[in-house]
């Protein structure tokens, strides 16, 4: 049976590296893309230095006998020589959201709409944007950095914010939340509604290395939200502020122990309680049942893409969800390496 040799090319600044044609002589790269953390990390092992500085654009692609996909685009954040060689350290495109700090106030607009004027104004390209709901009044502040502003709006909505392979910024509801704006922040309804893009399954005795589940209890059972809500439903000139009776305008999702009570001055609507409720609800499921797999490289799969696990003996294992977490090892030792974490559905 033929074997695949895993193949790579390296672009770090003006210096251009592969399999074939090894300058600087690579022998070692760490691809680490994980929605739970701020940016994507590249770690690469080099002979020699070869002009390599810090701010140089990097794109690592992999593959095997010649066919590649990429795997990493970011930048050189630092570069660490030795007697034994060169460590390259570089970050994803949300490094520049990270270092984004900015002051706006958004009326009327979607959290989408809110989302791409901040992408932008850290000079990135848009991927996948979801409109979302429209937010009377969004105060970002230069207190806190762009991607703190979006984190923390996704994490209202139930929404995923990351980088693709490609650097473009994501932001939108992946899983059991890709319904919610859809069916009115009705989370029992949007479970088994579409996964992410694209989407391959790995079995027991063929593709996968290992493969092992954790399932854990959801940090919250209910979350109820109040916030700025109307004083009065009557006219087309009334403003959104804040009410006299709190408990006329609380959102909430969930019916089960434990409970987070959130007060929220941007949910400034009964409608927008709800909305956030059942979204945060989902941010606390969504690690509640997870898998974690390793299989030979697999430099196509993109965070967000639907990965089905079947075969294992033990049933706790085999299940469908989207890819949260990817780690790529290349190398002499390692040979080529994926490792996956796959939110599973919920069980039914």
């Amino acid at each position: 049976m033929p074997t695949l040799r895993p193949t790579f090319t390296l672009t770090i600044g003006s210096l251009s590296s592969s399999t074939d044609n090894p300058v600087a002589g690579p022998d070692s790269f760490v691809v680490d893309r994980d929605m739970d953390v701020p940016t994507d990390a590249l770690r690469v092992h080099l002979r020699e230095r070869a002009g390599i500085a810090v701010g140089d654009a990097v794109t690592l692609a992999l593959g095997h006998d010649g066919e590649e996909e990429t795997a990493f685009t970011g930048a050189v954040e630092a570069v660490r020589p030795a007697i034994s060689g060169v460590d390259v350290r570089a970050l994803g495109k949300t490094h520049d959201l990270l270092n984004m700090r900015t002051s706006i106030i958004y009326v009327n607009q979607s959290a989408g709409s809110i989302a791409r004027d901040l992408i932008g104004q850290a000079g990135l390209s848009a991927g996948t944007i979801d409109d979302g709901p429209v937010l009377p009044r969004y105060v970002v502040d230069s207190a806190l950095s762009g991607y703190r502003h979006l984190k923390e709006l996704a994490d209202r909505l139930g929404y995923e914010l990351y980088a693709d392979r490609d650097g473009n910024i994501m932001f939108h509801a992946l899983g059991p939340t890709a319904n919610l704006d859809a069916l009115g922040g009705a989370l029992g309804a949007a479970v088994g509604g579409l996964l992410g893009a694209g989407g391959e399954s790995y079995a027991f005795g063929q593709q996968l290395l290992s493969a092992a589940t954790g399932s854990r209890g959801v940090a919250w059972g209910t979350v109820e939200v109040g916030g700025e809500s109307p004083m009065s439903g009557q006219g087309d000139t009334t403003e959104h502020w804040l009410t006299t009776d709190d408990a006329d305008y609380m959102g909430s999702a969930g019916d089960a122990d434990p409970a987070l009570l959130v007060r929220d001055p941007v949910a400034r609507t009964k409608d927008l309680a709800d909305r956030f409720a059942a979204g945060r609800l989902a941010v606390a499921a969504r690690s509640a049942r997870e898998v974690s797999i390793t299989v030979l490289g697999r430099p196509q799969v993109d965070l967000g893409d639907t990965i089905a696990v079947a075969d294992v003996p033990d049933e706790t294992v085999n299940g469908s969800g989207y890819v949260r977490a990817i780690r790529h090892r290349f190398g002499d030792d390692a040979g080529f390496l994926t490792e996956m974490r796959v939110s599973l559905e919920p069980e039914s």
